[in-house]
């Protein structure tokens, strides 16, 4: 039995205080209803906002992915992570819906295109094949390492958790009072669950393992932060990680991944902005 294993089987299941029936029996579906979508032919929201709109929703969205690769390796037998998976993939969905139907409420709208270039198209080439390839390669090398990885996937969740909803609280700082900060705060409820259950399953797997401490850190370490990042325009992403989320933000979230078990010493947050800042042609 593998370190995490062995904790578990001591001290009970990672995350234990994560009501995962009540989890699922909760699950938000479409917001299509709470919706004020005739709020907006009033008082349209401006260009740069609906950008931000555009890659949350991206994001959202790929991010969904990511499930293709988790679910080929030890962490689909733990019972309580593939429960929380389905339903977590659920909910993601019925945010990416939410968002796209604002835009759908501006038509005059026009979402930013890929990135031009050779370098970009390159990429994007690469992030193609490597979404094909992906799923085989975490498969092999995921059950080579056991149940470790299990706290893998929840770590790089929990990062793309608190990156991404920075990028949902400023966002309704900047908009204020109105029907997209009100649907913003609904929206951060479903995903402050999501939160939740990632950072438990992390902190106790980490705890649990010296050998997942040591996986996690190199894993981070090459991970493309937020999850889905290369499905957003480095434009976007820039915008995102750089003006709409804050020096602060970053270093926050970095303080909160560096407090977690055998994670010191790591900047990933600040890493992804950077990365993103180089990609666009400034410098972070």
């Amino acid at each position: 039995m593998t370190g995490t294993g062995a904790a578990a089987a001591a001290t009970g299941a990672a995350g234990a205080g994560f009501s995962i029936r009540r989890y699922v029996g909760t699950a938000h579906g479409s917001h299509r209803g709470e919706l004020d979508l005739a709020g907006y032919a009033a008082a349209p929201l401006d260009a740069a906002t609906l950008d931000a709109v555009d890659t949350l929703a991206r994001l959202e969205l790929s991010a969904l992915g990511y499930l293709r690769s988790v679910l080929v390796t030890p962490t689909h037998a733990d019972a309580r992570m593939t429960a929380f998976l389905v339903t977590w993939a659920y909910e993601k969905y019925w945010l990416a819906d939410a968002l796209e139907a604002i835009l759908s409420a501006h038509p005059g709208y026009v979402r930013p295109g890929p990135d031009g270039g050779p370098a970009a198209r390159l990429r994007r080439a690469r992030h193609s094949i490597g979404e094909r390839i992906e799923p085989i390669r975490e498969s092999v090398v995921a059950n080579l390492i056991g149940d470790d990885v299990i706290a893998v996937h929840a770590l790089v969740a929990t990062a793309d958790e608190w990156l991404v909803q920075a990028g949902y609280r400023r966002l309704a700082d900047r908009v204020g009072v109105g029907p997209l900060g009100s649907t913003l705060g609904s929206l951060l409820a479903v995903k402050r669950r999501h939160e939740e259950f990632f950072a438990g399953q992390a902190r106790d797997r980490l705890a649990a393992s010296a050998g997942a401490a040591r996986l996690a850190r190199r894993r981070l370490r090459r991970t493309s932060l937020p999850l889905g990042s290369p499905a957003v325009g480095a434009a976007s992403l820039d915008r995102l990680l750089g003006d709409l989320i804050t020096d602060s933000d970053l270093a926050d979230i970095d303080g909160r991944l560096a407090d977690l078990p055998g994670l010191t010493g790591l900047s990933p947050a600040r890493r992804a902005a950077a990365r993103a800042a180089r990609r666009r042609g400034r410098t972070f």
